[in-house]
């Protein structure tokens, strides 16, 4: 089964090695890990089954358990975590998110989720909204899909551009 976010991954800036399948990316300010799963997707889908998956997600959980993005490379601190099942589950439960939420990117930027909303995920105009832990009723609709989430994290450099002032044009 080829890999669809190999591409997207090479994207990144820095020295790449692999490790037990595991790819570790390393450049002057950040840190990457894709961590390697070896689940099927029937058991995925089977762990997750209380949710509505998105394609391009359990696409990527097919190859990657989890994943560090934008942690600091001084400190491993920051970033991002794509959550693996057993956090997605944890994370929900612990964060008391409601329907039709579920985290599946958690941010050590704004300690928050990124949540899919299930009530989206046929919109045509992206799945995702990020949801404040410490105030649940506070979100953003991002509208993006998890893979659209993973270019701009890229493209902007790991910065939330999702609540960043929209700059107007003079």
């Amino acid at each position: 089964m080829s890999n669809p976010f190999e591409a997207l991954i090479s994207k990144i800036r820095g020295s790449k090695t692999s490790v037990d399948g595991n790819v570790h990316i390393k450049n002057e300010k950040y840190q990457f890990t894709f961590y390697f799963s070896n689940e099927s997707i029937t058991d995925t889908k089977e762990k997750l089954k209380s949710f509505e998956l998105p394609e391009d997600y359990v696409s990527f959980l097919s190859h990657y358990e989890s994943a560090t993005l934008f942690k600091s490379a001084k400190h491993s601190s920051g970033g991002y975590d794509v959550l693996s099942t057993e956090l997605v589950i944890g994370y929900w439960k612990g964060y008391s998110i409601d329907h039709p939420y579920y985290p599946i990117v958690w941010s050590d930027i704004s300690n928050s989720c990124i949540c899919v909303d299930q009530d989206r995920i046929h919109s045509g105009k992206g799945y995702l909204t990020w949801v404040g832990s410490i105030l649940p009723d506070d979100t953003i609709d991002i509208d993006l899909t998890f893979t659209e989430l993973l270019e701009q994290l890229i493209e902007h450099d790991g910065i939330e551009f999702w609540d960043q002032p929209i700059e107007e044009e003079e």
